[in-house]
């Protein structure tokens, strides 16, 4: 009898034992369907080697963790560029600089997950996920699923049809899904249903609606307001609450400061009545993929296809658009009547005011809601924002193989893979241009006789209360400034790849050493074509940003050798088993000119049996920096900024890329011990202890506002980076930085297994525990100080790196998901539970408020719990066969001696038994006690969603039921 040999990840040679030297988690799709989770990103973020900055798919319409519409898991607590994410084996294209999108991989296509726990290749730092999808599956399946929570509607509705068939020569298999979810809200929940921002002072985000208003001092008085003038040329106003936008300057709340927001008079604005907390999706596609025998197993020809749709919708409330001066679009309102014009016919404004030079504005332009002689140039908030994205993945592999091949013992793999994302991008904002516009009475779009006429002689009212007391001639003016922008961004990876490998190149006394080399090519592009309303600034909260086009070529040239030393046959005392394997990789990137070889040794050895085994990996890493972060288009928000003590929540931000980056270079090292007892005989027992530490240098990262605002204060302000300051010279209103090859990242910890099964006369009962614990996570940026991250917040304050090196939540130091099945007869029940550490957060800053303080967001456990019955229908066994009618299809003998057999006929189930046969019926609840989310108060108490919104959802408690039915 031959073992089946099969290749695992982490080896390209073929070995009939399952565990090596390489670290390999499977999940298998046994353990798939028990895990009750939805899709596969979020069975990838479960597992415990999964932790911080991967890019969820819930509280990320902004894009603050990665690409809105995408998810991506990361390994170890690295951004999400150093983990590998492979489809059976071979390279797939990654979302520009975020990874691979995981949302275009149909979890009921997927078959089972190998997950890599050490680095491997160029690219690997943290680690491969290697995703297998269905092959050589006999028959066909239909699968049903719904599910909700108990108190609102955010139903999850899938099916799928899984099929397969052929023979010993041809094997044709697939997958045709569709899957749908709909949105939740923050208001939905009262944890986040309230205002956040400034917590416990529950001020709001000072961008607000009323909104606040730079004026001048001078003109305050002369309107009727009250004399501000000694405290200072500028000061701030706002109409009052339920202000129906006709409120006199003399009923306006002022201050020298923003009157609403964090910290001020009144509270701000309201983010979470507007903005969703897990995003409508829908998503459909199909997989087939063929295997056939041209000479038998020495030369088969394969490949697959799939196609998957994804599509999400997301909304947030109004963008906040920063104070005057702020890059970008320059928002203004006219004066309440037109200007007097100098003797060059230029508008004469009052002193300390924006002057229409300064904003653009048209000599004749006025506002008559406008209570003040002058320009107003300040914060405001626009309409609400709709974000949709649509991902088409698109992916073709065609290859042949074959192995026994010579003396039996040699074999190869080749094939070319195409794949291709095409995000479609759609933003529903506001124009700049146009918001001016209807501010603006004298424009032409209120003029009847125009042609740009809007159907409306009345412009845009912005000093009512518009969230609660909404001016019904607002309406049209608000339809004409929105915009909807459509940017397309292709991402395309091309590959032909070659593996030869034997199994047997010589003997040893120990046996024959395995060997694999092998050749690639591979070729990216990521193209951005932004819509011209983005791509020349015209959208609120944006700001000028290029098309980009990049792309890179590369080849590599591998090979790896497995060494037996010893074997159970020769009998060496202390040397049960031993082997060493050994790797290396030449990588030459042609775009610019740079090579690398990086090697990985490995060990495997049993000292006295199989019940022990210890293992052992080293290897070195070199990885090439994203093509958007050389080349891609330019990113923009708004982050707090503090400047000589003077804070400005909202200070506009731009991210630009860096074709100066260089590659940064890795190494990691694995060790541990697998121990299966054979001395317990009631049951099995398998205990896993592997110890990991992973260092990187010069990680390509982006500076965080305060650094650059510091070095900008000290006057070393480097190359490609900006600081502008308001009129006063008090805030800063601007912050351009780039990217930058950071320093070093170092990371050290231990993941734990232990599984035991026990098999009684009431069933079998299996228990599977898996638990990763980070040590210690040490960044270092470039110049600065090396920080202890491991339990402590991702957007932590430290040198300003944080707030943009990741979003809400930590790098959490325990992990650990238990899960405790028994199956019986057609019954399998298991309970799941669900560990998650918790982590420090830096609530207040000293630079920014004169003291630190800290808060500790507390650990979670969770639990789920899923019960399934299949039905199985058999024909009944007869007691006496009865002459043409036999119930096991057999031919019976006549009652009558010497008599000719009867004719039997085969026994039909009825109908109903037909509908029931192998169906399997599964009812599970995530989440059973509806546990929320830990509090997470956010740096500078900035998170509005009071949790941490990037690893918890907010869905509560979700049952669901799902029927499998066999054909």
């Amino acid at each position: 009898m031959e073992v089946e040999r099969v290749i695992v990840t982490g080896s390209n040679i073929p070995t009939a034992e399952e565990l090596g030297p390489n670290p390999v988690y499977t999940l298998n799709r046994d353990l798939i369907d028990k895990s009750g989770e939805r899709t596969t990103a979020e069975l990838l973020r479960t597992q415990p080697i999964a932790n911080a900055n991967g890019v969820p798919v819930q509280n990320n319409a902004n894009g603050a963790a990665g690409a809105t519409g995408v998810a991506t898991v990361s390994l170890r607590g690295f951004e999400r560029r150093a983990t590998l994410v492979l489809i059976d084996g071979r390279r797939i294209t990654p979302y520009s600089g975020y990874g691979f999108d995981l949302n275009t991989i149909p979890l009921p296509a997927v078959q089972s997950i190998e997950i890599l726990k050490d680095g491997a290749s160029t690219t690997a730092i943290a680690g491969v996920v290697n995703i297998k999808l269905y092959k050589d599956y006999r028959g066909a399946q239909l699968s049903l699923y719904y599910g909700n929570t108990l108190d609102k509607d955010a139903a999850i509705y899938s099916g799928d049809i899984l099929f397969g068939t052929g023979d010993d020569k041809t094997s044709i298999d697939g997958d045709i899904f569709f899957f749908h979810h709909n949105s939740m809200f923050n208001r939905d929940r009262g944890n986040s249903n309230h205002v956040r921002f400034g917590a416990p002072h529950a001020h709001g985000s000072p961008d607000t609606t009323p909104y606040n208003f730079q004026l001048s001092a001078d003109v305050v008085k002369e309107a009727g307001g009250p004399d501000f003038t000694a405290t200072g040329p500028i000061i701030f106003g706002t109409p009052p609450d339920f202000s129906n936008g006709l409120t006199p300057a003399s009923d306006w709340i002022y201050s020298p400061r923003p009157v609403r927001g964090p910290f001020a008079l009144l509270p701000g604005f309201n983010f979470n009545a507007f903005s969703s907390s897990y995003p409508e999706q829908e998503r459909w596609g199909g997989y087939t993929a063929f295997e056939h025998k041209l000479c038998d197993d020495q030369l088969r020809i394969f490949g697959d296809f799939y196609y998957v749709d994804v599509k999400q919708h997301d909304e947030l409330a109004p963008v906040g658009t920063g104070p005057w001066g702020a890059r970008g679009a320059l928002l203004y309102v006219p004066p309440n009547h037109r200007f007097q014009l100098d003797a060059n016919g230029v508008p004469i404004t009052p002193p300390n005011t924006p002057t229409a030079a300064e904003v653009g504005m048209p000599p004749n332009a006025y506002n008559p809601f406008n209570p003040f002689q002058q320009i107003i140039a300040g914060g405001t908030l626009a309409f609400d924002r709709l974000i949709d994205n649509e991902n088409q993945a698109f992916l073709l592999t065609a290859g042949i193989r074959g192995d026994k091949l010579f003396n039996g013992s040699w074999g190869y793999d080749g094939a070319f893979r195409y794949n291709q994302i095409e995000n479609l991008s759609r933003f529903t904002g506001v124009s700049g241009l146009r918001f001016n516009r209807i501010m603006n009475a004298a424009d032409p779009i209120y003029d009847p006789t125009s042609a740009q006429y809007i159907g409306t002689t009345t412009p845009f009212n912005p000093f009512g209360d518009g969230l609660h007391n909404p001016i019904p001639s607002n309406s049209i003016p608000v339809e004409f400034a929105r915009v909807s922008p459509r940017d397309i961004n292709t991402f395309k990876i091309a590959t032909v790849d070659l593996n030869i490998y034997t199994t047997d190149l010589f003997d040893l006394p120990a046996g024959g050493v395995g060997l694999a080399i092998g050749g690639q090519f591979r070729r990216e592009t990521e193209t951005t074509d932004l819509d011209d309303a983005n791509r020349l600034g015209g959208v609120l909260g944006g700001g000028l940003s290029p098309s980009s086009h990049s792309g890179r070529r590369e080849y590599a040239f591998y090979g790896e050798t497995l060494i037996p030393v010893f074997t159970p046959a020769m009998r060496v005392p202390g040397f049960h088993s031993l082997e060493f394997s050994a790797a290396a990789r030449f990588e030459y990137w042609k775009n610019n000119d740079t090579n690398t070889l990086v090697p990985k040794v490995g060990v495997r050895w049993q000292p006295f049996d199989e019940q022990l085994t210890i293992r052992s990996t080293w290897g070195e890493g070199f990885r090439e920096p994203g093509l958007a972060a050389l080349f891609g288009f330019r990113f923009f928000g708004l982050v707090p900024t503090s400047y000589h003590g003077n804070v400005n929540e909202d200070t506009r931000f731009e991210i630009d890329p860096n074709p100066l980056l260089t590659p940064e270079h890795s190494r990691n090292w694995t060790g541990g011990v697998v121990y299966t007892p054979k001395w317990i005989t009631t049951g099995q027992l398998t205990v896993t202890i592997d110890l990991w530490d992973i260092e990187r240098e010069g990680v390509p990262n982006i500076p965080g506002p305060q650094l650059v605002v510091g070095q900008f204060i000290s006057g070393h302000l480097p190359p490609g980076e900006q600081v502008v300051l308001d009129p006063t010279g008090n805030q800063v209103i601007f912050v351009r930085t780039t990217f930058q090859n950071a320093g070093r990242e170092n990371a050290r910890g231990v993941d734990l297994g232990i599984q035991y099964q026990l098999p009684t006369r009431y069933g079998t009962f299996t228990s599977l525990t898996q638990v990763t614990y980070l040590d210690s996570f040490i960044f270092q940026f470039f110049g600065g100080k090396a920080r202890e991250v491991a339990g402590r917040a991702t957007y932590d304050w430290f040198d300003s790196i944080f707030p943009t090196y990741g979003n809400t939540e930590g790098w959490f130091k325990w992990k650990g998901i238990s899960r405790l099945d028994w199956t019986w007869h057609n019954f399998d029940m298991n309970w799941t539970v669900h560990y998650t550490d918790g982590f420090w957060e830096e609530i207040y800053a000293k630079k920014f408020d004169g003291h630190w303080k800290q808060h500790y967001v507390p650990h979670t456990w969770f639990f789920d719990a899923q019960t399934s019955y299949e039905i199985t229908c058999t024909a009944p066994a007869e007691m006496t066969p009865v002459p043409g009618y036999s119930k096991d299809s057999k031919a019976v003998e006549a009652a009558v001696s010497g008599g000719s057999p009867e004719q039997s006929v085969a026994y039909s189930m009825p109908c109903w038994k037909n509908l029931l046969n192998n169906t399997r019926i599964t009812v599970g609840v995530n989440n059973i006690f509806g546990q929320r989310p830990p509090t997470a108060f956010g740096f500078e108490l900035q998170n509005a969603i009071n949790y941490p919104g990037s690893y918890y959802d907010n869905l509560g408690r979700f049952v669901y039921l799902q029927l499998t039915k066999k054909f």
